[in-house]
Order: structure tokens, then C-alpha cells, then sequence
């Protein structure tokens, strides 16, 4: 089978590698069509990622949010489906070969519906929802739920990343098979000798590092402010402490507060920008504690699956959290862990407290690291493989999926 992939998430998205190098690696013959609006840097045309072959399409006219509303309407017109043609065909996929389209953004769902309709008719279309989108508003509506419902009679798979997510999906996709492919970690690229050493000799360590690395969006869901505040804070109390933050997405007050606060602490605090996924797993390795914190008055407070929790978790990092996630009841044993209605200064005082006890730190680094072997993307990701196998050859699948069904384990471990 061909797996076509369709996105246009950021150029080096975690879950989209996971998923193609997996896919890869099991043999199927995968491809990935990236619509490409928001990394300018990126070049048009045939790509290799992760040793698979890829075509970008770039639509850079316009900026800021005039961009973002032509890429809806371009999504929606004739032209998007000329130009897939084009790189299908750049990328040699054989039209009447049984097919898989997996798309990993609602926008590009009506591209799918036409080329089922008039490109890959032996094809099926996988819907990979990341998020809960009838949560999700932009410019005062639930947009990608729009996108869903022009094109869901052609969805015949879903994929949810928590099994919270089940029961709105399958309302909304009744005749789809639904799977859930959890956010966590590839264990496999993450350095396990250094880890555990970094855990071993953390009580010892003079220097402790903080790390975050992801969106800076203040004005949609992280609570950036905190952050910071958190970071001015334990860098004033322990002489030791280092903090690393980077990512995009940030406004301008953002811009320069963090600019504020590496001139304020001399190096102990640094911003980095923009951090290639490589630098990202190394700085995470390295750290002792990271953060995932959401803004407690944000409309968006859901229950997710964070790829960043599943990331400390590998790497022994000791996860400070404001959001409502999975899992929460076990990761408390290695974890900070807050709702909405906990005010920051009691966040503040909590890290402050974990980092004046050594042996604490220590301890809940290594459950960190202990329980993250119950969360690896190993367990999970063959799945995917289950669901297409099922909706391509349904008289010779072996795992009892059925339309408007959910996963048997098939030879996956289900948690």
C-alpha cells in the first residue's frame, strides 16, 4: 500500500516524523505532501525527511492573519488539487494502487474528499485529529469543524490522541473506525546512558537546568508570563540554576521580556528562538525540570496528550504542569502538577521548594524516567498500521475493527 501523507503542520512537527519514520521503517511506502505556510526558510518542491520523500507546496502571499485566511480559501479551491496532482506525480505514486491519505489537518480534509473523488479512487482517508476542534475557535468560530463536515462522508478512519477524545469523534465521524495513537515518546532517540547518569549524579550536580522549548503564544493558550515569572524566580533563589527557553510564536511584549531577562541574568537565562528538534532532545536530556504551562483563563482547557510531557518523562525531566492532561493520577509520582484554579504564586513556591530538596528532585526524576516505559510510541504506533490494513483489505484484516469501532490490541500494547 501507498500512505500518502497531508499537512501543513511546522516543517519538523514531532508527531508527523513519528509517524512517516515509523511508517518507513516498517516498509510501507510513505510520502509526505506538506503544505507549507508558516516557515519561509523552508524550499519548495522534493524534500527528504527522516528517509522519506516529501513535496512542499509554499503559500506565502499575504501575512499574519490575511495569510492564514487565504490558506483557507486556497484550501477550498480546484488550484490546491492541481497542484497535489503535480507533486503526486513528481513523487511517482501509481493512482490506481490502493492507497491510504492521512491527513493530519481539517483545512486539507476537502482536499482529500477530491482526491478520492477524482485522483485515487482506490484510496481511503484517515483523519488524524490532534486536538478537540469544536474547542478550537478562530476569528470567533469553530473553523476546523467546518472543514470536518464538508468532508467527512469520505473520512472512513479517525485517530484521536486520547481515548477522552473517543466519544465527541465517533459522534461526529459515526461511520469512521476510530483508533487513539497517544502522544508518546520514540524511546529509541533518546540517549538512555546519559540520562541516567544525569539522574545519578543529580543530587551531586552543582549546575541545574530548566528547559522549555515550544509555542510562546501568549495570547492564545501558554501561559508565557508564568514562565518567566518562574524562571526570574529560581534563578534569583539558587545560584545554580540555569534556564533554557526557546520557540516561535511569540508577540512582541513576549519578545521583550525574554530579551529583559537574559540581560537581567547574565547568561543563566537564555532565549534561543527558533531550536532545531535535534538541539531540543539534547537540552531536554540534559535538564532536571521542564515546563508545559497553560493560561487558566483560556477557552482552550481540554484534556490532551502533550508530546512534550512524554518527552520529559524519557529523559528523567521532572514535568512543572498547568493543564489538564492524561495520565495525571500517575504522573503525580513524578511531577508537579496544578489546575486553573491554583494561583501562580503557589506554583512558584512549589518549584522553588522541589529544587531546595536535592533528594526529592532526584527521586522524581528517576519515576519520571521509570514510568515513561509505560508510554513509548513503540507500544502504540502499529496501530496505525492496524487501521489501514482494515480499511484497505477488510476480508483479510485480523484485528476486529468495524465502521464506527475502536481498536482491538491487534500487536499493540494497549494502556
Amino acid at each position: 500500500m501507498d500512505v500518502i501523507v497531508l499537512d501543513a503542520h511546522p516543517v519538523a512537527d514531532v508527531r508527523i516524523e513519528r509517524h512517516i519514520t515509523y511508517l518507513a521503517d516498517q516498509g510501507v511506502n510513505v510520502c509526505r505532501i506538506h503544505y507549507n505556510y508558516l516557515d519561509e526558510s523552508a524550499k519548495p518542491g522534493l524534500f527528504s525527511q527522516c528517509g522519506v520523500k516529501g513535496f512542499r507546496i509554499n503559500q506565502f502571499l499575504f501575512q499574519g492573519k490575511i495569510r492564514t485566511l487565504y490558506f483557507m480559501g486556497y484550501c477550498l479551491r480546484r488550484k490546491i488539487l492541481t497542484e497535489c496532482r503535480k507533486a503526486l506525480k513528481a513523487l511517482d505514486i501509481d493512482p490506481a494502487q490502493p492507497s491510504v491519505i492521512h491527513v493530519h489537518d481539517p483545512l486539507l480534509l476537502p482536499l482529500a474528499a477530491m482526491l478520492v473523488r477524482r485522483s485515487l479512487p482506490n484510496s481511503s482517508v484517515v483523519y488524524d485529529r490532534h486536538e478537540v476542534y469544536e474547542e478550537w475557535v478562530h476569528f470567533g468560530i469553530p473553523i476546523s469543524v467546518i472543514y470536518e463536515d464538508l468532508a467527512k462522508r469520505w473520512i472512513s478512519g479517525t485517530v484521536v490522541v486520547s481515548e477522552h477524545h473517543l466519544g465527541a469523534v465517533q459522534k461526529f465521524f459515526p461511520e469512521s473506525c476510530t483508533i487513539v495513537v497517544p502522544n508518546f515518546a520514540a524511546s529509541a532517540v533518546y540517549d538512555a546512558d546519559a540520562i541516567t547518569t544525569k539522574i545519578h549524579l543529580t543530587d551531586q550536580e552543582e549546575h541545574i537546568r530548566a528547559v522549555y522549548i515550544g509555542s510562546l503564544n501568549n495570547q492564545v493558550d501558554r501561559d508565557v508570563d508564568l514562565l518567566l515569572d518562574i524562571a526570574d524566580a529560581t534563578i534569583q533563589a539558587y545560584d545554580n540554576v540555569t534556564f533554557s527557553v526557546g520557540g516561535t510564536s511569540l508577540s512582541e511584549d513576549v519578545g521583550v521580556k525574554l530579551n529583559d531577562l537574559a540581560r537581567k541574568h547574565n547568561g543563566r537565562f537564555q532565549f534561543l528562538g527558533y531550536v532545531p528538534r535535534e538541539k531540543t532532545i539534547e537540552l531536554t536530556e540534559k535538564a532536571h525540570i521542564g515546563f508545559y504551562l497553560m493560561r487558566p483563563d483560556t477557552k482552550y482547557w481540554v484534556e490532551c496528550s502533550p508530546n512534550k510531557i512524554f518527552e520529559y518523562l524519557v529523559c528523567g525531566t521532572v514535568p512543572i504542569v498547568r493543564a489538564n492532561i492524561d495520565h495525571a493520577d500517575r504522573l503525580r509520582e513524578c511531577s508537579l502538577i496544578f489546575d486553573r484554579m491554583d494561583e501562580n504564586e503557589v506554583i512558584i513556591q512549589a518549584v522553588l521548594d522541589l529544587l531546595d530538596n536535592p533528594e526529592k528532585l532526584k527521586q522524581y526524576m528517576g519515576n519520571a524516567r521509570e514510568l515513561s516505559l509505560d508510554y513509548t510510541w513503540e507500544s502504540v504506533a502499529c496501530r496505525y498500521i492496524e487501521l489501514y490494513s482494515t480499511l484497505l483489505y477488510p476480508g483479510a484484516a485480523s484485528n476486529p475493527l468495524t465502521k464506527g469501532g475502536s481498536p482491538g490490541t491487534g500487536g499493540c500494547e494497549i494502556r
